[in-house]
């Protein structure tokens, strides 16, 4: 009886290890999900904008090393108006 309750013991901590590592984000376009309310995060906006840039087989990096890669002042070029991408690429487009 001993050796079972040892086990359970350890599948339930190896669970509660698991469920932690699981934990992301969740977004919903901008928007995060934080403590029960939907809040505008930068987070988010990225993830969105990164999503467009997906779609295009492109991507968004500080450090431009192959032709696929676009800076953010690049990218915010080219979606300038996009609404997936104009609140990510507001503080880019002044």
């Amino acid at each position: 009886m001993h050796k079972f309750s040892l086990a359970v013991s350890v599948s339930l901590l190896a669970l509660g290890f698991a469920t932690a590592a699981n934990a992301h984000a969740r977004c919903d376009g901008d928007f995060q999900f934080i403590n029960g309310n939907w809040i505008a995060t930068r987070y988010c906006q990225r993830a969105e904008a990164e999503h467009v840039a997906r779609a295009e087989h492109t991507h968004i990096t500080h450090h431009t090393v192959s032709s696929r890669d676009e800076t953010p002042e690049e990218f915010c070029r080219w979606h300038n108006g996009q609404i997936e991408t104009d609140t990510y690429c507001s503080s880019y487009n002044d």
